[in-house]
């Protein structure tokens, strides 16, 4: 969380359903406009430039810097890579599948924060990351339709999420303007997106896209290009709120909100994008890697309260030392 002035609840909820409902709608959305445009990069470029387009009039957008831009790349390069991977699995599988195995990120992260961060965990998480893990396999097998590309796609996508993430939580608060100010959201979302266009541009030619651009485009009917518009405004919604909301809350609170907000995704899958969770294994194997990341994000918040919890009481101890008559000298010959 920011240091400073502490946000209020009304500035917390703002932002959390701001961020929940353009998380539901780019899900939503990404998946609904891949099916008029199967050219993941050319989409992505597309959200990304109508992104920078929207925040150049943003007061608190500080210019591209080179000092900044240099310790940013990283952060763009893994955004890029999150991006590409997230639209090559829509290709190839539902929402559903997506979101049950995303939640994978949460074991990854643990591995990576114990080793790199030195952050230990408890019993009672690694038992929901093994539920995760338990509930992702029977979902697996319950599908009749697994597709294995789908599957090497998200699991692509998975690890850099979590690299991102991780890298995102250092970035917010150690990155600063050249006179010492803290990146804005608007900011951080305005480097991302200039940034990330090389990277995607580079995926574009890799996987062919130019060769089937002309064909693709010209058939887009007027639908599509209404799927593909919405997902560009919503693309800056996320892209803000998403920073917005990690700078007010800790990361478990937002580990929470993201798990909550998968839920109401793949109830709008199944609704209204045709999505089908086949056979009683995928359910089960669905509600359980669900059901598990909740416990995962609750576990993860009593770890946290009880660390608040221990540094106010060394906090107090500390204080009382200080303020005892030995220390302020009451007493002395």
């Amino acid at each position: 969380m920011p240091s400073g002035k502490e946000p209020t609840s009304r500035e917390i909820a703002y932002a959390s359903v701001l961020f929940s409902a353009s998380s539901v709608g780019m899900m939503s959305g990404n998946k609904w406009a891949t099916q008029y445009m199967p050219l993941p990069s050319t989409l992505v470029i597309l959200q990304a430039i109508v992104t920078v387009v929207l925040l150049m009039p943003q007061k608190d957008v500080y210019k591209l810097s080179p000092p900044i831009i240099k310790k940013w790349i990283p952060v763009a390069a893994l955004f890029s890579a999150m991006l590409f991977t997230s639209m090559k699995s829509f290709l190839f599988v539902n929402v559903s599948t997506i979101l049950v195995y995303r939640n994978v990120s949460a074991v990854i992260s643990t591995v990576v924060e114990f080793f790199v961060r030195g952050k230990k965990t408890n019993a009672n998480v690694i038992a929901s990351e093994i539920t995760i893990v338990a509930g992702c396999v029977i979902y697996g097998w319950g599908q009749i339709e697994f597709n294995w590309w789908g599957f090497f796609w998200i699991v692509m996508n998975v690890l850099a999420q979590v690299a991102y993430g991780n890298l995102v939580k250092v970035y917010l608060h150690t990155i600063t303007t050249p006179d010492g100010k803290e990146l804005s959201k608007y900011t951080c979302s305005y480097y991302n997106n200039v940034l990330c266009l090389p990277f995607i541009l580079c995926t574009l030619f890799i996987w062919g896209e130019h060769n089937k651009m002309e064909g693709v485009l010209s058939g887009i009917s007027t639908i599509g290009w209404f799927a593909v518009g919405v997902t560009c405004i919503v693309g800056y919604f996320i892209s803000t709120s998403g920073f917005g909301l990690q700078k007010l809350v800790s990361a478990t609170t937002f580990l929470v909100v993201n798990n909550m907000v998968k839920i109401a995704n793949i109830l709008i899958g199944i609704l209204f994008l045709n999505d089908k969770l086949v056979g009683w294994g995928a359910i089960l194997g669905c509600s359980l890697s669900l059901g598990a990341g909740v416990w995962y994000s609750w576990e993860q918040n009593r770890i946290q309260q009880r660390a608040a919890e221990a540094a106010e009481r060394a906090k107090r101890e500390e204080a009382t030392t200080v303020d005892s008559p030995t220390n302020k000298g009451e007493g002395a010959v």
